[in-house]
């Protein structure tokens, strides 16, 4: 039986539920799923492993009208919450992560990873578990509040001392600004970027930050979706008056 629905939904939301689950459970998923995944420029995750992994979390909601932390808008969301429910996945994901940790800084590893308080932390100390015999790499964290996503720049679990090199780690990108803003924390007390991770990568091209960002550190992403943005004013969903949904409200399908 499907999970149900973990608090009162109204009818515009319930009705966006079935219509995903009823996807999942037809013949068209996987060709939804292969339209979405783009090459990626380094190895990473392959596209059969990426598409099995975002099937059994049925972690995109497609055909939808989302409202994302930034506030721009989207037809196609990510819920990267639905992935971390399975320690197994995380791990797949993480395997991944730790490989390219040891190609990229085998002769010079980082001291450390640092992410947010939200299930991105999941992925970063499974990493660190992986590596612990070949790279002991510490995990550091920062405040995430889970109503707006924002981050914090304090560190509320364990520290970043002068000189140190760490790899700032997110979920999921679009904008650049929260794995940005991870990499500011780690400066900010004397550290050092050493590189960036995240999960997927979802910007579709369109943010300028992060060809900046891809350009100036080694960066690693297991894939790269193609959800294209959009601000509020420029929404064509908007324009045709589709029910908007926030991020936060969607649940797991």
């Amino acid at each position: 039986m499907l999970p149900s629905i973990d608090k009162p939904a109204d009818a515009a939301t319930l009705e966006l539920v079935e219509r995903q689950r009823t996807l999942y459970e037809g013949p068209e998923i996987d060709s939804r799923l292969d339209h979405l995944i783009r090459e990626t420029p380094h190895p990473t995750l392959s596209s059969r492993d990426i598409q099995q992994l975002l099937r059994s979390s049925r972690a995109l909601y497609f055909d939808s009208h989302v409202e994302v932390v930034s506030g721009h808008h989207t037809g196609v969301y990510l819920r990267f919450e639905s992935i971390a429910r399975f320690p197994d996945l995380i791990t797949r994901i993480a395997l991944n992560m730790a490989e390219w940790i040891v190609d990229t800084f085998g002769n010079d590893p980082p001291d450390g990873i640092i992410t947010t308080s939200s299930d991105a932390r999941l992925l970063a100390q499974r990493t660190s578990d992986l590596l612990a015999t070949r790279l002991p790499i510490r995990v550091a964290l920062t405040p995430f509040n889970p109503q707006t996503g924002k981050i914090g720049t304090d560190i509320v679990h364990g520290s970043v001392s002068a000189g140190e090199r760490f790899l700032a780690l997110n979920d999921v990108t679009t904008r650049g600004m929260c794995v940005n803003k991870l990499g500011t924390v780690v400066t900010d007390h004397g550290g050092q970027v050493a590189g960036m991770m995240v999960f997927a990568r979802r910007d579709s091209g369109q943010f300028p930050l992060m060809a900046e960002l891809t350009s100036t550190y080694p960066f690693y992403f297991s894939v790269d979706l193609e959800m294209p943005q959009w601000e509020p004013a420029d929404c064509h969903l908007c324009r045709e008056k589709q029910p908007l949904f926030l991020w936060r409200d969607l649940p797991a399908l």
